[in-house]
C-alpha cells in the first residue's frame, strides 16, 4: 500500500496501480486500498476507471467523507457536474460546515455555469472560513445576479444582513476584549 502511494506521487502510475491490485487480491474488502485505488487513478488522469470505481464504492458506503470527496473530483474531472454537485450536496446533510465541501461544490457550480449557486457556495465557504468580507461580496454578487427573483432575493439580503451583524458582534466583543 505504501509503494503504491509513493510510486504513485512519483508519477509511476501503472507500477503503483499493479502494486495496489497485488495487495487487493489479498484483501478485496478494505476500504483504505479500494480508496487508494480509486486515488491513484484520479492522479493518473484515468478518467473512467476513477468513476466505476469510485461509484462502486460511493455506493458501498454512503456518506463516506473521503471516497465521496474523491468521487465528486472523479465525475468533475470528467464533466459530469450534475452528479458531482449531488454528491457533495448529500455531504452537506451531515457536514455542512465544512468549508472544503463548499469550496469544491462552487468549483463544481462554476464548471456548470450555475454561477449564483457558485457564489453562494463560494460565501458560505467565506464565512465558514471567518472572512466575512468576502462572505458579503459574493452574496452580493449573487443577489445582483437574482435578477427578479423575489424569494432568492430575500434569502440573499437576509443572509447579508446577518453577517453585517455578526462582524457588528466581533467588533463589539474585541472592544470588549481590548478595554
Amino acid at each position: 500500500y505504501g509503494l503504491a502511494l509513493a510510486l504513485s506521487r512519483d508519477n509511476k502510475y501503472s507500477q503503483a496501480l499493479e502494486e495496489v491490485r497485488k495487495v487487493l487480491k489479498l484483501d478485496k474488502e478494505n476500504l483504505i486500498l479500494q480508496t487508494a485505488l480509486l486515488e491513484i487513478h484520479l492522479n493518473a488522469k484515468n478518467g473512467l476507471e476513477a468513476i466505476s470505481v469510485g461509484k462502486k464504492l460511493f455506493e458501498m458506503n454512503p456518506g463516506n467523507y473521503p471516497i465521496s470527496m474523491l468521487y465528486a473530483r472523479a465525475l468533475m474531472d470528467q464533466k459530469v457536474y450534475d452528479e458531482a454537485e449531488e454528491t457533495l450536496k448529500e455531504l452537506l446533510v451531515k457536514r455542512k460546515e465544512d468549508p472544503q465541501i463548499w469550496y469544491w461544490l462552487a468549483e463544481i457550480q462554476g464548471l456548470n455555469k450555475k454561477i449564483i449557486s457558485l457564489h453562494q457556495s463560494r460565501a458560505q465557504y467565506f464565512y465558514l472560513t471567518g472572512n466575512y468580507d468576502r462572505t458579503i461580496e459574493h452574496l452580493r454578487y449573487a443577489l445582483q445576479l437574482a435578477g427578479n427573483n423575489f424569494q432568492l432575493n430575500e434569502i440573499l439580503q437576509t443572509k447579508i444582513n446577518d453577517i453585517f451583524a455578526v462582524k457588528e458582534e466581533l467588533k463589539e466583543f474585541l472592544n470588549l476584549e481590548a478595554s
